[in-house]
Parts: structure tokens; C-alpha cells; sequence
């Protein structure tokens, strides 16, 4: 009898467990989903509007509104200066979407991230590097697109950036009486970045270290540091 019992209780509980795993769950409908996510996002609740869009993309992976629930998580990053989590969105859109008519714009924006990131011409650099080689890819790519003004005027800004830093660090090395490094760096900076608005007289400093006993100069490198 108790066997019997056991054996009873077993059966119930799989038909239990196995009823449970049939009900699908319970979702609204994308569209629904997608728009409360859209407006939260214009009010800058950013943590619910992502959860949202990402509850769209999770259970609607084939849907339009999938694709557009990733660009707009990007997109509301970067209008809340979130430029980490922008790019990382803005990267992913374009690998699953290399093709998409929204491609240019998130090229853009992740060019747009590492220049909104960039620092000081005394700082570190790496930020500009990465938005000048962005700009540079995207011109290539996207010659007549609508955001390709936009990137050449910041293409150049970010080019001053770093030739400034150059010559930073040339200025640094002539402190130091090295003047076949300062040189180097000064003659840099008149053959790589000729129309770059610098803040010092690049003809002087030529002259202040390259006239002690120093030719040919070698080219200095794109990523020298003090």
C-alpha cells in the first residue's frame, strides 16, 4: 500500500512539473513593450527603458522592432553621455546589422564616443587615435552620407588634438636638451597634420632643435610618449 502510495505521488508531481513546462510565458506585444521603453528613454529613466528594449529583443529576437530596441538602448547611452555603454550597443548593432541602412549612423556614433572621450592634448591620447581611425573608416565607407560633414570637422579637431600632443611632447624633449627626439617630433607634426591649428610656432621649435647638429631626422612614431 505505501508503495503504491509513493508511486501515486510521483506520477502527480511529473504531471505537475510537465504541465508547468508547456505554459509559455506571459508577455505583452512588442510593439506595446517597445513604445513604454521609447518613452521612458525620452525621459531619461535609462535602467527601465534598457531592461525594456532588452525584454523586446529577448522575446521577439526576429522582429523589426528587435533591431530598432538595440539602436535605441544605443542611442539613449549616448544622449545621456553614457559613451561606454553607447559604444558597446552601437558595435553590436553593426556587427548583427552590417547592412542595415542605420549602419552609417552607428559608424558615426562610435567615432562620436571615442571623440566625446578624448582628452587634453597633454593626456593620453588613445581616445583620440580611436576617433580619428572611426572618421577615417567612415568617410571611406560612407562618403555621401548625411553625418559626413559632421565627421570631417571632427576628423580635424581630433587631428589638432593630436598633433598638439606631438608637439607636446617635443617641447618636453627640447626641456631636456634631447633635441634629435624633440626634432623628430616637431618635423613629424609639419609632414603628418600640415593644417592642424596648433598653439605654438612650429617653425621656431623646428629651429630651436634641429639646428644643433641634427639631419635627417627619422619620422617619429604615431604613438610616441614622453
Amino acid at each position: 500500500m505505501k508503495t503504491v502510495r509513493i508511486c501515486t505521488l510521483l506520477l502527480f508531481a511529473l504531471v505537475f512539473v510537465a504541465g508547468c513546462a508547456h505554459e509559455q510565458p506571459k508577455t505583452r506585444p512588442a510593439q506595446e513593450i517597445y513604445d513604454e521603453a521609447a518613452d521612458l528613454a525620452k525621459k531619461g529613466k535609462v535602467e527601465k527603458a534598457a531592461e525594456l528594449f532588452m525584454e523586446v529583443r529577448t522575446y521577439y529576437p526576429g522582429n523589426e522592432l528587435a533591431k530598432k530596441s538595440l539602436l535605441g538602448t544605443a542611442d539613449m547611452y549616448y544622449d545621456n553621455e553614457l559613451y561606454e555603454s553607447a559604444l558597446q550597443s552601437y558595435e553590436e548593432f553593426r556587427l548583427l546589422y552590417p547592412t542595415d541602412p542605420e549602419a552609417d549612423h552607428s559608424l558615426f556614433r562610435i567615432g562620436m564616443c571615442h571623440f566625446k572621450q578624448m582628452s587634453t592634448f597633454e593626456r593620453d591620447q588613445s581616445q583620440t587615435v580611436k576617433a580619428i581611425q572611426t572618421f577615417e573608416n567612415f568617410l571611406t565607407a560612407y562618403p555621401k552620407s548625411p553625418f559626413a560633414k559632421e565627421a570631417k570637422e571632427n576628423l580635424a579637431a581630433a587631428r589638432s588634438v593630436l598633433a598638439k600632443h606631438y608637439v607636446y611632447v617635443g617641447k618636453f624633449y627640447l626641456k631636456k636638451k634631447d633635441y634629435r627626439a624633440a626634432c623628430n617630433r616637431f618635423q613629424y607634426v609639419r609632414k603628418e597634420y600640415p593644417n592642424a591649428k596648433l598653439d605654438d610656432d612650429l617653425d621656431s621649435l623646428i629651429y630651436q632643435s634641429c639646428s644643433h647638429g641634427i639631419t635627417s631626422p627619422s619620422p617619429a612614431s604615431s604613438h610616441s610618449r614622453p
